[in-house]
């Protein structure tokens, strides 16, 4: 179905639709209310008709009741019914039912049989009482033969009961038609034994209207309480209701009383007609009012419409505007201040799309744009990017607002002194970005280190001059790559280059840039080393020296990528820390040592196994409980695990490593100070640790043979750890003359090459068994 598009058209449907909606509701309303008022009146004539078929009932009765009662009190009639004389009784009988209507006169005797018919020639016998009910106090509904009668009767008194005298009119048509001059209601009698009709009279021709068989209600029930129902017939429809006058055995007696509802209907046909010639009208005059309405409205919509999509299209120099002062005038006003705000806004964001807000420089899309254009002319010439040094640390001490008012500053300097046919842009979080076209880099290099110099001379900001040092990195096009996004991240991996001093101007070069893509994917896939199954634990042997046995390793983790190969651990530990990913890793550790120590254990193998941690692992307030989860997970006591923690990490926060170090102690941990000698922490906070071990750097270890001045550091080293109260453990042992160096000496512990190197766990077990026994046996 095609679809309406015309807001006229739509308006007109919609209103002119709402009308129908509207008139034929009042017009179902008002023709639903005539027929129920027409119902309801052929209800209360049938209630009305109801009363009066009992009233006629009743006045039959008792027509047929003073008849008999003359009849019984007649001398000569009581003379014959004492004698016996039938004929005599039965013409006294005729002669009274003729004189009153009466269909049948009777004679019982005094047990009840009848004796005599006033209406029938042949012998009384032939007349059987089929069914007797009660109507009223006066009368009774009988069935003599199979036929239907209202019937009184009255004793022969001589003096003492001698006969009975019955009397009764037959349930026929003419009764029928009696009751329906009198009541106006259609009447029908029906005479049923076991569901089969004896007999049946009616006001209407046809018996299609016949009572249902087994309906009806007690002809004790009120006639309001009747039920009634609708019957459509051949005469027409009908409103009806049923009496049952006998209900006995198997026989039954019913009157139905019929009120047409056509006649009811028929009063009410003129103000049905007229309601719908109404109707039409209204409907007429109120499409013609729509359809005028619709055009007034659609008229300056679509104007406005127009407007609108002029407006969407970009067209924002036409004004908007009707001459009304309805709510469509001031809709339009509306539209065109709209306009105006929209032309602004659009003037504004197109500035900002290239800008940026703080400097009010060309931003990164203002750079790759500049970028873009210069490679598509084929142009050479290069990028520039120029970074703050120690930006960081100026954030920290000085705030946001500083760092703003310094960058407002060095981007007024910069622009004083910008070379011809060049693009000053800036990127908040990656520095300012200078596009030199026609510059090679000999030339961009020497113009860069004349802005660095500009850069470096003092600022004065918030009443305080600073001097700041920046740093550059420096990628000529086409030379380097002909991509405008190429450019600005090779540009970035040449500033990461760049150290303060004569190296503050870095060029791109390509091998940096492997470099920098292979640590990106060490970024990006040290994350997932575990579930990767990646990673891999070795243990290096430590030689007690007092007795030669080996009873503690250092558990060192291995990385071994998928692609890549093995990843040296003071690369990938480093970033680890850098990323993030380092408590990832120490907990993967933990659970990797923990679970060897439970092997080794259930086979009988007892050792004390030492790891690294990381500074930013003190950091992590729930350090502690997860290692002890982690051990009573494999039901194993502390004093199996010994942490070491760098020297340099402890004097990072002294006071916050000191209070981990508490705590990892008190829940019964060994600690170790690592690489000692390598940083700078003083006596007093080496005295304050809650260490046990302190393990002396390598790098004062490898040279003892060479007799060099590190002996004397090593020697003092180990007389004042003895003298705290700690154990001295040395690393970079290589060679035999350094092991009976550092044994003489009272060295606790020795590690290295030369005693063994990292092993794989089942390795290691062997090597213990075949030559751990060789460091006794020398010493022996």
């Amino acid at each position: 179905m095609t679809r309406i598009k015309q807001l006229r058209a739509r308006l007109i449907l919609w209103l002119v639709g709402l009308l129908i909606v509207v008139l034929g509701a009042v017009f179902v309303a008002v023709y639903s209310a005539t027929n129920l008022f027409a119902e309801r009146q052929a209800q209360s004539q049938l209630e009305l008709g109801a009363k009066v078929f009992s009233r006629i009932l009743e006045m039959q009765a008792e027509k047929l009741a003073s008849a008999t009662d003359i009849l019984v009190a007649d001398y000569g009639f009581r003379e014959a019914v004492a004698s016996g004389d039938l004929p005599t009784i039965r013409s006294a009988l005729m002669n009274q039912a003729n004189r009153i209507g009466a269909d049948e006169a009777l004679f019982l005797d005094s047990n009840g049989t009848i004796q005599v018919s006033g209406s029938t020639a042949e012998g009384a016998d032939q007349l059987q009482l089929a069914a007797v009910q009660e109507l009223n106090s006066n009368a009774l509904i009988v069935i003599i033969g199979s036929k239907a009668y209202l019937l009184v009767e009255a004793l022969v008194m001589a003096p003492v009961v001698i006969g009975q005298v019955a009397m009764a009119f037959h349930l026929d048509a003419a009764l029928a038609e009696e009751m329906k001059r009198l009541s106006g209601l259609e009447v029908s009698f029906i005479t049923l034994q076991d569901d089969q009709r004896l007999d049946w009279a009616s006001t209407l021709e046809t018996a299609d209207h016949m009572p249902d068989i087994g309906s009806g209600a007690p002809s004790g029930m009120p006639a309001s309480d009747r039920g009634m129902a609708k019957k459509e017939m051949a005469e027409g429809e009908f409103l009806s209701t049923q009496i049952v006058l006998l209900d006995q055995d198997s026989y039954r007696i019913k009157a139905e009383l019929l009120s047409p509802l056509g006649e009811a209907l028929a009063a009410f046909d003129e103000l049905k007609r007229e309601l719908l010639v109404i109707t039409l009208i209204a409907l007429g005059l109120s499409s013609m009012v729509a359809y005028v309405m619709a055009g007034s409205l659609a008229s300056p919509v679509r104007l406005l419409a127009e407007a609108a999509r002029r407006i969407g299209q970009g067209d924002y120099a036409t004004s908007v505007s009707l001459a009304r002062d309805d709510e469509l005038g001031r809709l339009a006003s509306s539209i065109d201040t709209m306009r105006l705000d929209i032309a602004e806004r659009e003037r504004q964001l197109a500035h900002n799309a290239y800008h940026e807000p703080l400097t009010g420089l060309g931003n990164l899309a203002k750079t790759r744009e500049r970028l873009v254009d210069a490679l598509v002319a084929k142009q050479p010439g290069v990028l520039v990017v120029l970074l703050m040094s120690g930006v960081e640390d100026l954030l920290k001490a000085r705030g946001q607002s500083f760092h703003d008012q310094l960058i407002c500053l060095a981007a007024e300097r910069l622009n004083s002194c910008m070379p011809a046919n060049s693009l000053l842009s800036y990127c908040p979080g990656q520095g300012f970005y200078l596009v030199l076209n026609a510059h090679d880099i000999d030339q961009a290099v020497i113009a860069t280190d004349l802005m660095i110099g500009h850069l470096s001379q003092p600022l004065r900001v918030d009443g305080l001059k600073i001097s700041v040092a920046w740093l550059a990195g420096v990628v000529e096009w086409p030379r380097h790559s002909q991509d405008a996004d190429e450019l600005l991240r090779q540009v970035s991996i040449a500033a990461t280059d760049a150290k303060p001093g004569p190296e503050r101007i870095a060029v791109y070069e390509a091998r940096r840039d492997q470099d920098y893509m292979r640590r990106m994917r060490l970024i990006r896939d040290i994350h997932f080393a575990p579930q990767m199954k990646e990673l891999s634990v070795v243990y290096q042997p430590k030689l007690d020296l007092a007795t030669g046995r080996v009873t503690q390793v250092e558990a060192l983790m291995r990385w071994q990528h998928s692609e890549l190969g093995p990843i040296a651990p003071d690369e990938f530990i480093q970033l680890a820390e850098q990323t993030g990913s380092i408590h990832k890793l120490t907990l993967w550790m933990l659970a990797a040592i923990a679970s060897q120590l439970r092997t080794w254990i259930d086979r009988g193998l007892h050792l004390q196994v030492a790891m690294n941690i990381s500074a930013l692992d003190l950091d992590d307030e729930r350090f502690p409980e997860r290692i002890t989860m982690i051990l009573q997970a494999q039901e194993l006591t502390p004093d199996y695990l010994t942490l070491e923690v760098t020297e340099s990490a402890l004097m990072r926060d002294p006071a916050k490593s000191l209070s981990s170090l508490l705590r990892l102690r008190e829940s019964g941990l060994s600690l170790a100070v690592d690489d000692y000698g390598t940083g700078y922490s003083s006596l007093a906070t080496l005295k304050s640790l809650p260490v046990q071990d302190l393990k002396i750097d390598k790098s004062f270890v490898l040279h003892l043979a060479e007799g060099s001045d590190d002996a004397v550091i090593v020697k003092s080293t180990i007389e004042l750890a003895h003298n705290m109260g700690l154990r001295v453990i040395a690393e970079g042992v290589e060679t035999e003359v350094s092991l009976d160096w550092l044994r003489s000496l009272g060295c606790d512990t020795a590690q290295g090459y030369f005693i063994s190197r990292p092993l794989a766990a089942s390795v290691l077990e062997n090597w213990l068994k075949d030559k751990a026994t060789m460091f006794r046996r020398e010493e022996a």
